[in-house]
């Protein structure tokens, strides 16, 4: 009996255990019959905290109403401040900003040393847009100096300015006050990110980890801070965690695509196109031309043209007019390999130009088409067109140099390469322009184009490649052997440098090297008359006639009009007393010579 006879207490238990509809009813019958402010207010209370934020305003109203008509206004005018401020949060909760900051006004009023009432309405300007929030969460402060969120707010204000370094500071307050924050060392994190401080953003972010191990949002800010400074592997680590919780559809497509340009950044190609065949799986409709697009990358990275043809196919049934689509697919097209791919290559160039005429990668690419097809002038043509549009673009001069070449024009290859060397320096433009010089009898100069290349890109195999040639030419073999061996730790199935190591190793009498060079050349180019030629040669050398005439031999059946294998073949059959069969083959020989001659 006593316990029914007090609503008010009867209220406060059952929203304290979570009944809120039982308190709400309880404290509406105890309003009808004794209708005091201070019921309302509890009622609105309740209202708030069951989210009956329309029904809370109504409660507040009412409580004002029967406030305004006692005597004792004058008295209570923080109680009156403080209903304002609750009605002005449910408006705030409902959105109803410029409803808010009326409420808000009118507790400041009636209070103007309310500070919590100038925090909310410098939160509810800061969502209008108004800069007059700022000055509301400084009075805030001016009233309590140890307002937490009031330091938060205003380093959101500032953040959303680009003025990072006031909004640290006021971040730096803000830790100040609650140092075991997890909220406020994570926003320091990510202002710390925006200002590029990127060591000192991953220090915080880590701390927001140590208080917080399932801030998701940190892993994945702090994955992007190690992106930035190249520290792959911890990145790698902290996306990996992502993937493994269960996260929403939309950060975990964000974690894929972030993780796939980086697998894309190490060339790691194979990882890359999972995670972008992933996010496909994920992608919002206006996005997935652009995951396509990158799976084609990868997919031609990875030599699979056919793969890389059908993701550019996909590019373009989603987006018709997308140019690097048609770029993408039609240098599928030309890793081909064979005449009707060269074709369609170009059918793709000649595509893209028709639908942006200044695009100089198109044009670029449809130069080095029509070389290959042997149309010299017309690709020369296309590379100038490419200077025209673009007069900084350094590959339009390369490939305007290598056509130059193919046309017997060095010197006209060499001021071009030079033109470009002049834009930009890469170990690629530094070791054409050696390969230019070379071609030109300066040997000395070249050299010396091969040596900057590599101090420019110290795993640039063609460098030390041509370097390793020129050595080789000037007979300088032990440093010829070196550098070949720096290709093959850069390029293990590069079987040119395979090979050459190989005839190396023989002059330097490294023979056991040399058959190991010449097994590995064998294995890697099994169709190669020139590895057969040379390992019989080999041989031939250590006076192994057999081995050395089953090699010629094996030579000879590939490639069966050579003069200059049925002459070496001769004499091998000669030394194993084969007389007739060496005549034969020096018959042979005389033959294909006379016909060549």
């Amino acid at each position: 009996e006593s316990f029914k006879s007090q609503p008010v207490q009867q209220a406060l238990i059952q929203s304290f255990c979570q009944n809120h509809n039982k308190a709400i009813e309880s404290l509406r019958k105890a309003t009808a019959t004794q209708p005091e402010p201070s019921m309302f207010v509890l009622l609105g209370k309740i209202q708030m905290k069951a989210e009956k934020t329309k029904d809370a305003v109504k409660s507040f109203k009412q409580a004002i109403e029967l406030q305004m008509t006692s005597a004792k206004i004058l008295h209570n005018a923080f109680e009156v401040a403080e209903m304002y401020y609750l009605m002005g949060l449910c408006y705030m909760e409902q959105t109803n900003l410029l409803q808010a900051r009326d409420a808000f006004n009118m507790a400041i009023r009636l209070h103007s040393r309310y500070p919590d009432a100038f925090y909310q309405r410098g939160l509810c300007r800061m969502q209008l847009g108004q800069a007059k929030c700022i000055r509301d969460f400084n009075r805030t402060l001016a009233l309590c100096p140890s307002h937490f969120q009031a330091y938060m707010s205003r380093a959101a204000y500032y953040g959303s300015k680009g003025r990072y370094s006031k909004a640290i500071m006021n971040c730096n307050e803000a830790i100040k006050i609650l140092p075991n924050s997890a909220r406020a060392y994570f926003y320091r994190g990510t202002l710390k990110y925006q200002n590029k401080t990127f060591k000192a953003a991953i220090e915080d972010l880590s701390k927001t980890i140590d208080l917080n191990k399932t801030c998701m949002l940190a892993y994945y800010n702090r994955a992007i801070c190690y992106h930035q400074i190249k520290n792959f592997r911890q990145a790698l680590k902290d996306y990996g965690i992502l993937i493994l919780h269960e996260l929403s559809k939309e950060i975990i497509f964000k974690v894929l695509i972030n993780r796939g340009l980086l697998y894309m950044e190490v060339s790691d190609y194979a990882n890359a196109c999972e995670d972008f065949k992933e996010a496909a799986l994920l992608s919002p409709g206006d996005l997935s031309s652009k995951i396509f697009q990158a799976i084609g990358i990868c997919y031609h990275r990875l030599n699979e043209f056919e793969e890389a043809v059908r993701s550019f196919n996909q590019v373009i049934k989603l987006e018709p007019l997308s140019v690097d689509a048609y770029i993408g697919r039609g240098n599928s097209y030309m890793e081909s390999g064979h005449e009707a791919g060269l074709k369609l290559a170009q059918k793709d160039f000649v595509k893209a130009i028709h639908l942006n005429p200044m695009c100089t990668k198109a044009r670029i690419c449809l130069g080095y088409n029509l070389q290959v097809h042997g149309k010299l002038q017309r690709a020369w043509n296309q590379f100038t067109v490419a200077i025209v549009i673009d007069p900084k673009c350094y590959a339009a001069y390369d490939g305007r140099a290598s056509v130059c070449l193919q046309m017997g024009e060095n010197f006209a290859a060499f001021q071009d390469i030079n033109a470009a060397l002049k834009l930009t320096t890469t170990a690629p433009l530094l070791t054409n322009r050696g390969v230019i010089n070379q071609l030109m009898g300066y040997l000395s100069c070249a050299m010396k184009d091969y040596q900057q290349a590599i101090s420019v890109d110290a795993n640039y195999a063609l460098a030390y490649f041509s370097a390793a040639n020129i050595y080789f030419h000037n007979h300088q073999f032990s440093q010829a052997y070196c550098y070949y061996s720096k290709v093959l730790k850069l390029e293990p199935r590069n079987e040119s440098a395979i090979m050459n190591r190989a005839i190396t190793n023989t002059i330097l009498k490294n023979f056991e090297e040399a058959r190991e060079d010449f097994e590995k050349a064998v294995c890697l180019c099994p169709f190669s008359a020139a590895v057969y030629f040379n390992r019989a040669n080999f041989y031939n050398g250590l006076k192994q006639y057999e081995q050395a005439e089953k090699d010629i031999s094996t030579a000879l059946s590939i490639q069966p009009n050579d003069a200059l294998m049925y002459r070496l073949r001769a004499d091998i059959r000669a030394k194993l007393g084969f007389n007739k069969e060496a005549v034969e083959d020096y018959k042979q020989a005389i033959s294909i010579q006379e016909q060549i001659d």
